[in-house]
């Protein structure tokens, strides 16, 4: 598999379509068109080399490479939501950062001064 080409948004939709087992769910749940999650679908299909879900009577069955992936999928992608969710929230009162404002000298004069001078 080209690693290279696979995005973090395709390995969400496919944990997404195990999870709910039909499209029309899994493109609510992850707020994309019907269609948008289809081609998803597809590409990962051709990325893996697996059909991964196969339509049935209701919904769609998952294939054995796609059941083999799916518990360690979503351990991933929660270890990658912990990730970016960590981290202290921003503050400006303590910040320390240097700002630099392109102005017009009436707008320095009439708006940045007073700021400055506060």
């Amino acid at each position: 598999m080209d690693i290279e080409r696979l995005d973090l948004n395709l390995l969400v939709t496919l944990d997404a379509l195990l999870v709910e087992r039909n499209v029309s769910r899994a493109a609510k749940r992850l707020h994309l068109s019907q269609p948008a999650l289809s081609a998803r679908l597809t590409r990962l299909r051709e990325l893996l080399g697996d059909p991964l879900l196969l339509p049935a009577q209701r919904g769609m069955i998952p294939t054995q490479r796609a059941l083999e992936l799916q518990a360690p999928l979503h351990a991933a992608i929660e270890s990658v939501r912990q990730v970016v969710a960590t981290g202290s929230p921003f503050d400006p009162a303590t910040a320390k950062a240097t700002v630099a404002i392109a102005a017009s000298d009436y707008v320095q004069y009439s708006v940045l001064m007073p700021l400055v001078m506060a």
